[in-house]
């Protein structure tokens, strides 16, 4: 089955520029992910009592209404930058280890 080509005077590279520029304002316009207990659990891979005693040790921000927790993006991207080691083995392939 063959394409139709466009009945108007658009070229195909101002249609695909018009959806690149469409694709840029809609990603501006999106907000980071907002989540909250359950959704956190399951992202980070743990059970309820972790997530209080992070939040309780400080090491997790969050924001609470009522009883219900939230926490944005960037709490949990610095939680997670608070938690980053450096590969120590990345130093193991320098070439002074090469001859080892």
């Amino acid at each position: 089955m063959a394409h139709k080509q466009p009945n108007n005077n658009q070229s195909e590279s101002e249609m695909l520029n018009r959806i690149i520029q469409l694709l840029e304002e809609q990603k501006m316009n999106a907000h980071p992910p907002v989540y909250d207990n359950k959704s956190l659990m399951a992202l980070l891979g743990i059970k309820d009592k972790l997530l209080k005693k992070l939040r309780d040790s400080g090491m997790l921000a969050y924001s609470r209404i009522g009883d219900k927790y939230w926490y944005k993006q960037e709490y949990v991207d610095a939680f997670l930058a608070s938690c980053h080691y450096k590969a120590f083995a990345a130093e193991m392939h320098s070439p002074q280890y090469a001859a080892l």
